[in-house]
């Protein structure tokens, strides 16, 4: 039928096609996030990783099951079943998704695509095959101090 449902998940799986092409497509570092009208928030990071992205949530309710002491999802399963008690944040530093009162899931994945709908659900989904290979720029000269790219303290590295 053409319920609902079916138009998420048609939605869902253009937006991982779509991610898909384009790596397929496009050459050198990048990360995006767009913005969906009417059905969600989409990130995607190049397949060596050049570019950082990472994404954090905080809850947004009270009704949320599973979730350490801080209030965040202890699965991605859970996250996935949201059900609108989280908010998201997808940034390419580490320390916006802190200093928003966000905690930090993880990186997104070199050659991952992230997909948060309006209903709060988040799915992930890798679009291509990774082969991480940062750009050395991003911890030396652009990357806040206090960051973290791919578990690794940009300040660290700088010592």
């Amino acid at each position: 039928g053409n319920s609902e449902d079916d138009t998420d998940f048609d939605m869902k799986e253009a937006v991982f096609t779509a991610a898909s092409q384009v790596m397929q497509i496009c050459r050198g570092g990048y990360a995006g996030l767009y913005l969906i009208n009417g059905f969600g928030l989409v990130g995607f990071r190049d397949p060596h990783g050049i570019r950082p992205l990472v994404f954090g949530c905080r809850k947004a309710g009270s009704n949320a099951d599973e979730l350490d002491d801080e209030g965040i999802p202890v699965t991605p399963a859970v996250m996935g079943n949201a059900e609108r008690s989280y908010d998201y944040v997808i940034s390419s530093e580490s320390v916006a998704v802190d200093t928003l009162g966000f905690k930090l899931i993880r990186d997104v994945n070199p050659g991952e695509a992230i997909f948060i709908d309006m209903d709060g659900n988040c799915h992930t989904r890798q679009c291509h095959m990774p082969n991480l290979a940062p750009c050395i720029f991003e911890y030396v000269y652009f990357a806040r101090p206090d960051s973290i790219m791919d578990g690794v303290s940009v300040y660290e590295t700088r010592l």
